[in-house]
């Protein structure tokens, strides 16, 4: 069930109608019952690996429970080794976590990469002159479970610092861990903010709707004006690009990041706002990133969830453990005070983003596509003091309206040679693209835009919707609240807007015949 579909908008019609019919004591329920539905509608398999991924994350949480329970009846005795019952009590429950988390990533590892590690490992046999016969197994990506893998391995991690208490109604956690609008883009919701607004009952409210339809709507108008019209012209260019000049591969590259921004921050918007109809806020996930002046500061306005579930449950983790501090402290010793202090983050992130190059998918551009942005936020740290020097001396800062421009535009430089790497089929593929870009960089012809299957008025209309989300992005930018100052218009306004933002979906995508819905970049990763 496509969630652009008007099977998706009848779903949740009567969903919405069900939860506030309902008592509040049994409301989630009816939130389970939805939820079901819509995974069992996409597939009875996928389905059936999500129970598994519920049954062994809820047994896990109630050992680790039981375990801590345990720990305190024996530090309860008089008289007791408190030290070597804390450590033995630790040693256990880490036993537990390991094997969970090993166990759950596990069936993530078999959906998404079993086949491209049978492929590595047919090539190597050949290389060494083994003959095999290895064909790729037909494994269908369960919808949205890199997800759902990292919001239960968070929630198993929170149980084992004692962060949160283990949830006892199976039930209950089921629904967090499926709750229907965070399974085709996410965000990584955290059981402490999820759950209780699950649970609790919100009682209706006119401002849940009209925020979440126009919520909704935008994600929409991103998706079906900007990221599916571009999907076809940036396909072209990447799958033919030695027929492409390199000012034309650049371009693509620049395409890709207007179409994956619209595509992924628009379908974030859409199940936000289908969830905000039940009156349940989910982690914001988006937050202008090619407004950032640094890498770093992007990847803290882009997948706002993956990059917080990151740094709290594998970056803090590297850079305060002991193998780090102990190099840290030998480095220090032999290079000096700055790189022995930056090791350990700078060490930690290069390891954060090959996690996240590999958690986009396999292949060695993934991974290229990961070290590049932990390689550019390492070294920014290395040479940081340097350049606060260098900016100090010619006058450079951020009270410099030129300069805070010119950051932007170097990070958005950094991020369009990113993706290279993050679209493209294969290392050699982006390579070659980049090379080509820098080699052959040649003026494309007059018609190139004909070339890419879009007519003068896609393009047109194409601009109209682009110009329209950067108008309203830099007026967010500056905190303008764009809901507060529509509320302030009057009631013809305000429905003129939401009826012609309604008009304009019906009439280019559900009386459409020729619209072609295009499925999400993340909808199954």
């Amino acid at each position: 069930m496509s969630i652009n579909s008007a099977a998706f908008l009848l779903f949740l019609l009567v969903s919405v109608c069900a939860c506030y019919l309902v008592p509040k004591r049994v409301r989630y329920l009816v939130l389970l019952a939805a939820s079901a539905y819509f995974y069992l509608a996409y597939s009875l398999r996928a389905a059936c690996c999500l129970l598994f991924t519920i049954l062994l994350t809820y047994g896990a949480a109630q050992a680790l429970a039981a375990l801590h329970r345990r720990e305190r009846a024996e530090l309860d005795i008089e008289r007791v080794d408190r030290s070597g019952i804390k450590k033995h009590g630790k040693r256990r429950r880490r036993l537990v976590l390991t094997a969970a988390l090993v166990l759950n990533f596990a069936t993530l590892a078999l959906f998404k990469y079993l086949n491209a590690w049978m492929g590595t490992a047919g090539v190597l046999a050949g290389l060494l002159g083994i003959e095999t016969n290895f064909r790729p197994l037909n494994l269908l990506l369960p919808l949205g479970i890199s997800f759902y893998v990292f919001q239960t391995s968070g929630y198993l991690i929170d149980v084992y610092r004692g962060r949160v208490s283990a949830e006892r109604n199976l039930l209950k956690y089921a629904l967090f861990v499926s709750w229907f609008p965070q399974m085709v883009q996410g965000p990584i919701n955290r059981y402490d903010r999820l759950l209780p607004q699950l649970l609790a009952g919100s009682d209706f409210s006119a401002d849940n709707i009209k925020y979440g339809i126009q919520l909704m709507l935008w994600g929409m108008l991103k998706k079906v004006f900007i990221a599916d019209p571009l999907a076809g012209a940036v396909g072209e260019i990447y799958g033919n690009y030695t027929q492409y000049p390199g000012a034309v591969l650049f371009l693509g590259a620049a395409l890709y990041c207007l179409q994956l921004y619209c595509d992924f921050s628009g379908g974030t918007d859409l199940v936000r706002g289908a969830s905000q109809l039940f009156g349940v806020e989910m982690a914001e996930n988006f937050r202008r990133p090619y407004f950032a002046r640094s890498v770093d500061e992007f990847w803290r306005r882009w997948h706002i969830s993956l990059g917080e579930w990151m740094k709290d449950y594998l970056f803090y983790p590297l850079a305060l453990s002991g193998p780090m501090n102990r190099l840290g402290k030998k480095v220090k010793s032999a290079l000096g005070p700055h790189l022995g202090k930056l090791t350990g983050p700078c060490l930690s992130t290069l390891i954060v983003f090959l996690a996240v190059g590999i958690w986009q998918g396999p292949g060695f551009s993934n991974i290229a596509y990961g070290l590049w942005n932990g390689g550019l936020m390492s070294l920014a740290m290395l040479c940081g003091p340097l350049l606060s020097r260098a900016n100090e001396r010619l006058g450079l800062g951020e009270d410099k309206w030129w300069f805070r421009a010119f950051q932007t535009l170097r990070t958005l430089l950094l991020v369009i040679i990113g993706r290279y790497f993050s679209r493209a089929d294969s290392l050699r593929q982006a390579l070659g693209m980049l090379w080509r870009t820098v080699r052959h960089f040649g003026p494309a012809g007059g018609g190139i835009f004909t070339c890419f299957g879009l007519t003068g008025w896609d393009w047109l209309r194409l601009g109209i919707a682009a110009a329209v989300l950067l108008a309203v992005s830099i007026l967010q930018e500056r905190g303008m609240p764009i809901r507060k100052t529509l509320e302030k218009q009057s009631p013809a306004v305000q429905f003129g807007v939401l009826f012609a933002a309604v008009l304009l979906l019906v009439a280019c995508v559900y009386l459409n015949t020729d619209y072609t819905a295009i499925m999400y970049v993340y909808e199954n990763v």
